[in-house]
């Protein structure tokens, strides 16, 4: 259990959070104490007992900085374990690198990365590379463009590590009123007059719910938003991957796809309930690869069961497959997976940590560079998801979405509309139901907010 004495409940959260981003362990298991007293904080857990004194003066900003760094450093000394990312929190990091360039040079930003927020040296040059990366694409696109998400909830199982609100696709009658609802949805906003910059379907996998259903959602969303430039259809799962799907996919326009083995062990796939097997990953592989899609691939480092040597084999044996993306996860255990109900943890977290650094090298050896990132809370070894990518294919939708700088339009059960004003960097949003009966039944709701962000903008 983790207790904060005489500090405010806005206060208490932050610090909270920060351990909780860092070291998931603490989340149970083990007791810490944070006491707030009249110029020093008191750090106590299981024989440890640090008091660290506040200068006097300091604003409060400076203040909550301090003591994450004392919280941060009275961690390090009992779990002896590193931080990468310092003290700095939230799931979208690269976003605020991006504003810091606008006060500092690339250098002078590395050197305040490493002082402000206590972050490791090779995480801020590899902070600052994606930001420089992202940056230099959203200078040459529309801020007050937009993009789209559609999201589709179905799955053949549900995966051991996932706690997405997930719809079995074999439930052909929830199926059909889902795709109803969506393309009543979708066709709402045929009074577009602009194309978006990126559209992308996700789930879920979109590709498990056969040709027929799948093929109306692309040639509505084709009708509607016409071609953007790119157009991304989530394939995750290789045993959903039919010759007709792949001739559905091409006829519609989708130019990128992802295919998601998540490991290239065999008996860590039967573990995790994905129900397919390598060898059909690499056919599916192969087949999209000769249609001309291209192509990214997830990984997830941290798997049950799975060492360090058996990790490094999955990440090289999809590298000599040569695609376009390789994204890659670390394991991050969520409410509602199967993996933190029965609190298996598996994987070393100073494990992880080192094989994540390996990771980078061995992706930038062969030629793929990050150019996009976020955290997730409860991440093994501190860890975080990165997308890398071979020079000129990386993910337009992935680099907007993440760091939330062009207008998203969401349509479907769970899906988020962000709306982005570029002049104040504002950021409204709405988002849709998550339970399957109160979007189809209140979905106009939702819209309704949509539609009056919209007059906002010409589209």
């Amino acid at each position: 259990m983790i207790r904060f004495k005489n500090f405010s409940e806005a206060e208490a959260h932050d610090y909270f959070e920060l351990i909780r981003m860092l070291y998931p362990q603490f989340v149970s298991g083990k007791d810490i104490e944070v006491i707030n007293s009249p110029g020093k904080i008191t750090f106590l857990s299981q024989g440890l007992n640090q008091v660290f004194h506040l200068p006097e003066g300091i604003d409060f900003q400076e203040r909550r900085r301090r003591i994450k760094s004392y919280i941060l450093n009275s961690l390090q000394i009992q779990e002896r374990v590193s931080s990468k990312f310092g003290i700095l929190t939230g799931v979208r990091p690269i976003k605020l690198i991006i504003g810091l360039l606008d006060r500092f040079s690339p250098d002078q930003l590395l050197n305040y990365l490493k002082d402000y927020y206590c972050i490791e040296d090779l995480m801020a040059r590899f902070l600052i590379s994606v930001a420089l990366k992202e940056k230099s694409y959203f200078d040459s696109i529309d801020p007050k463009g937009y993009s789209v998400y559609i999201h589709i909830p179905f799955c053949p199982s549900r995966c051991d590590y996932c706690s997405y609100p997930i719809i079995k696709s074999s439930n052909k009658d929830k199926l059909q009123a889902y795709v109803d609802t969506l393309l009543s949805e979708i066709k709402s906003y045929r009074h577009l007059k602009k194309s978006p910059t990126s559209i992308y379907i996700g789930g879920g996998t979109p590709t498990s719910i056969g040709e027929s259903q799948l093929e109306r959602i692309l040639k509505t969303s084709r009708q509607v938003f016409g071609q953007g430039m790119e157009f991304t259809v989530e394939a995750g799962r290789p045993d959903t991957l039919t010759g007709p799907i792949f001739s559905c996919l091409k006829e519609y326009g989708v130019t990128r796809i992802s295919i998601n083995p998540q490991t290239m062990q065999d008996k860590t796939l039967s573990r995790l309930n994905r129900r397919h097997s390598v060898e059909e990953f690499l056919k599916a592989f192969y087949e999209a690869k000769q249609l001309d899609f291209s192509i990214n691939v997830d990984l997830i480092l941290g798997l049950p069961g799975e060492n360090s040597l058996e990790m490094m084999d999955s990440l090289n044996r999809v590298m000599a497959l040569d695609p376009d993306n390789i994204t890659v996860h670390t394991l991050s255990l969520k409410n509602g997976s199967r993996l933190f109900q029965e609190q298996e943890y598996y994987t070393n977290s100073e494990i992880i940590s080192k094989l994540i650094n390996h990771v980078y090298q061995g992706l930038g050896n062969k030629g793929y560079k990050p150019y996009y990132m976020y955290r997730q809370k409860r991440t093994l070894g501190n860890g975080f998801n990165a997308g890398y990518s071979k020079e000129g294919r990386e993910s337009i939708y992935n680099m907007l979405m993440m760091d939330e700088q062009q207008s998203i339009l969401g349509f479907g059960m769970s899906s988020s509309s962000k709306f982005y004003y570029p002049e104040s960097n504002r950021l409204e949003k709405v988002l849709q139901y998550k339970n399957l009966r109160d979007y189809q039944e209140h979905w106009q709701d939702k819209n309704s907010l949509k539609q009056a962000y919209m007059e906002d903008f010409k589209w």
